[in-house]
């Protein structure tokens, strides 16, 4: 994790220089911290990609970083590099980009504006009637990981390898039943709370006012917070099928409109009482998004889908931008829930991306995802996918390139066995 003590001492904005022939020894953990921090251009965003204090100095008086323009403070390690008047001044550009959010968050404009894994999209609570409703807000990050699938002992290790990486975005759920080993996880690494971003979700068979409620409590308790960043609707329909016995539903008292008038009605009383800073919304089709934008009172937020070269959903897509509604995608890279007859990374125009770019398939997915304006949360047990998935700020796909992948989507649906949640009534 980084110094950001360093902050006090030396220019966030100042502007460094990594010569290509550097290279430190491989093998140690700074080595694995170098090859991430390298791609930094200014001090401020070697710290955000995890250099420590000591790493910047010991890198300069070995000639591994060079500053551009005046270089006195980090190579002497005695004088604070001070900011230049000129820059320091309110409204400068420079100024502005070294605003950020609390915890070290910093709000870009899109997606693709994104060059860490701290940097990301402002949401901010909207009535439907106009203007700010009660809640801060939260920068969520564009690029976080998930955690699906990872449960008990397989959450610590793969969690804190994310976190060192820079990770701050967190997405689980009610129904992941890792929400305790999450929470341990992120105590454990010692980042500061306010530096996390933790994304649940409340599962179907909780739908209505009290059950929804009883599961929010559950998750923090399990969470081991006080409060929770972005709280999401996992599905827009009740539970069916296994373990329930057949033709049997859950909740029991079930009906469509109890997503918008019990569910989501708790949904904003938290936010409005500070239990959480966002909410939203995950699998729900635009002609669900329309009904509840017609009687909620506090827009969603986000809405969590399925997106990827297969799946290209466009129009959800644009209507979500159209209504303040930020897109966020699972299954990027492909689903496990499916026996998949093809893998993306195979793909002959993400191939032929990736080999343009060098960069792997798994980015050049990842990357596509971010300029079509969406926000990813890969998931992956490895630590070297970990990182993989993390490096995906220092290239951009041409527009030839987006198209080709746009033109792979066929329709197929690689989660929940491949059903259409936006048909549920």
């Amino acid at each position: 994790m980084a110094d950001t003590t360093i902050l006090k001492h030396f220019d966030s904005d100042q502007q460094i220089l990594f010569p290509s022939d550097a290279e430190k020894k491989p093998g140690s953990a700074c080595y694995e911290r170098w090859q991430q921090y390298r791609k930094a251009k200014t001090i401020g965003e070697a710290l955000k990609l995890g250099a420590t204090k000591a790493d910047l100095r010991w890198d300069a008086q070995k000639g591994l970083l060079k500053l551009v323009g005046n270089a006195a403070g980090l190579q002497a390690g005695s004088t604070p590099m001070k900011r230049p008047a000129a820059a320091a001044a309110s409204g400068t550009p420079s100024a502005k980009a070294a605003r950020t959010a609390g915890g070290g968050l910093r709000a870009v404009a899109s997606a693709a504006a994104a060059k860490t894994l701290r940097d990301g999209v402002q949401l901010k609570p909207t009535l439907r009637s106009g203007g700010a409703s009660a809640g801060s807000g939260v920068v969520l990050p564009a690029v976080g990981y998930g955690t699906y699938k990872l449960k008990g002992a397989e959450v610590k290790e793969p969690m804190l390898a994310a976190l060192r990486q820079g990770y701050r975005l967190f997405d689980t759920a009610q129904v992941y039943e890792n929400e305790a080993d999450v929470g341990r996880a992120i105590r454990e690494s010692g980042v500061p709370r306010e530096e996390i971003v933790i994304e649940t979700k409340v599962w179907r068979s909780s739908h209505g006012y009290e059950r929804t409620m009883k599961a929010f409590n559950q998750s923090l308790r399990k969470l081991g917070v006080d409060y929770i960043d972005l709280y999401l609707i996992h599905w827009p329909g009740a539970k069916t099928g296994w373990p329930l016995k057949k033709g049997t539903i859950c909740p029991p008292d079930w009906t469509p409109a109890m997503r918008d008038t019990g569910t989501w009605k708790a949904m904003e009383e938290l936010l409005e009482k500070g239990k959480v800073k966002a909410i939203g919304v995950a699998n729900y089709g635009e002609r669900q998004l329309k009904q509840l934008l017609k009687v909620c009172k506090i827009k969603p937020m986000v809405n969590q889908v399925e997106f990827h070269p297969r799946l290209v959903q466009s129009e959800l897509l644009e209507f979500c931008k159209a209504n303040g509604i930020v897109l966020q995608a699972y299954a990027s890279l492909g689903s496990s829930d499916a026996k998949q007859a093809e893998t993306f990374f195979q793909l002959p125009p993400v191939q032929k991306a990736a080999e343009a770019h060098k960069a792997t398939p798994a980015q050049v997915l990842l990357r596509w995802a971010l300029q079509k304006g969406a926000l990813v949360v890969p998931k992956s047990s490895k630590a070297s996918r970990i990182q993989e998935n993390s490096e995906v700020f220092h290239f951009s796909l041409t527009k030839s390139e987006v198209s080709a992948i746009d033109a792979l989507h066929n329709g197929t649906r690689l989660a929940w066995k491949g059903e259409d949640p936006g048909k549920i009534e």
